[in-house]
């Protein structure tokens, strides 16, 4: 094998380094940016979730907050109730006087 012959080896061999590296460069390119993408979805995702769980916390903090009036004002008609029953257990007992 003469000169030229190695020569002509060492282009093909060093064409098909160069090659191998592009293929080898577009791969790893490709997957860092699906991976980027892949970490970008993710994230927005996560603002989501953050933020239905912000809204959440908040109508369950306006319902804990409209169940406690509820509450009192159930209390006071409550109240208004057993007032009523007493004044008609005492005007019927006085009309059986």
């Amino acid at each position: 094998m003469g000169l030229t012959d190695m020569v002509g080896a060492a282009e093909i061999a060093g064409g098909a380094c160069l090659f191998l590296m592009l293929v080898y460069r577009q791969v790893k390119t490709g997957a860092r940016d699906a991976w980027r993408e892949e970490a970008e979805a993710q994230t927005a995702r996560g603002d989501r979730l953050a933020e239905d769980v912000k809204t959440l916390v908040d109508e369950v903090r306006a319902l804990r907050n409209e169940n406690e009036k509820l509450r009192g004002e159930v209390a006071l008609l409550r109240a208004e109730n057993r007032e009523l029953r007493a004044h008609i257990d005492l005007l019927i007992g006085g009309a059986d006087e």
